[in-house]
This record gives C-alpha cells, sequence and structure tokens, in this order.
C-alpha cells in the first residue's frame, strides 16, 4: 500500500514539477524549487486523499503559492508593496481555485461532464465515454454552465 502511494507521489511530482518550480519562480526564483519540494512534503496526505488530478494540481498549486507567499512576507519588510503582476497572478490562481469549488458542488453527472469538457473533450466524445445521448450530455453541460455562471453572478 505505501508503495502505490509513493508511486503516486512519484507520477505527481514528475509530471508536475517543471510547471510548478516555474510558476513559484515568478515570485520566488532562487527558492522555487524547495518551494515546490516542500509543497509536495506537506501536503503528501492531502494529495493522496484528493479525488483526481486536477483536484492535486488544483492543491499543490495553492499550496505552492501560499509557501511562496509566507516566504516573501518572511524573507521581506513588512512595507514592500507586492508587485501588480504577481498580484494578478494570485488573482489568476485564487480564480482556478474557486472555478474547481463550484465545479465540485455540481451534480456528479453535470461534474463528470463538464471535467471531460475542460480536458478538452467535445460532447460527441464525452457522449460515446460515458455512453450516454450526446443531446443528453449537451443538455447536462449546458445546465452546469448555468449553474457556474449563477454561482459567479451572484459573487459578483
Amino acid at each position: 500500500m505505501i508503495e502505490d502511494k509513493e508511486k503516486i507521489i512519484a507520477h505527481l511530482y514528475c509530471k508536475l514539477k517543471h510547471e510548478l518550480r516555474v510558476y513559484a519562480a515568478r515570485f520566488c526564483p532562487e527558492e522555487a524549487e524547495d518551494i515546490v519540494h516542500q509543497a509536495f512534503v506537506n501536503g503528501y496526505e492531502r494529495i493522496l486523499a484528493e479525488r483526481n488530478e486536477s483536484e492535486q494540481r488544483s492543491y499543490l498549486y495553492s499550496t505552492v503559492k501560499n509557501l511562496c507567499l509566507n516566504f516573501l512576507r518572511n524573507a521581506r519588510p513588512v512595507y514592500t508593496e507586492t508587485p501588480p503582476e504577481l498580484m494578478t497572478e494570485f488573482v489568476v490562481v485564487d480564480t482556478h481555485d474557486y472555478m474547481h469549488e463550484l465545479i465540485d458542488r455540481l451534480p456528479r453527472r453535470e461534474r463528470v461532464i463538464l471535467e471531460l469538457a475542460l480536458q478538452g473533450y467535445s460532447t460527441k466524445e464525452i457522449a460515446e465515454q460515458i455512453e450516454m445521448e450526446y443531446n443528453t450530455v449537451r443538455h447536462y453541460k449546458k445546465e452546469a454552465y448555468t449553474k457556474i455562471r449563477q454561482a459567479l453572478k451572484n459573487e459578483i
């Protein structure tokens, strides 16, 4: 069982280490590699508990962002302003995380269909993959987008 967990973490690390390092380097160039390692160490159990790779990825990006913020907060004087491009990046990541929260709230069928759509599958491919009628998939997809749009509208 432990070997399986280690294989999952190793696979995920190999797959995401470069993009997470690039992401961390935007904020903490000298510490990027250490921050990515720390994100995997800190989140070992949480990463394994997530349901799918999309959630694991989202969790790791959030963890890297928070570790970067902690590093910047502790390594620099408090009065230093955060550069606008850094704040923009944090907003993008926070929006990404919020979108995944909204998707997780959807009913199971809508969530599955939307996750496949976000992975780039066409409506026809989704219908074939989950063995559902094309128009039914279109309906669930439309419902999912409507619910997310409404949730975002309520936030503004």
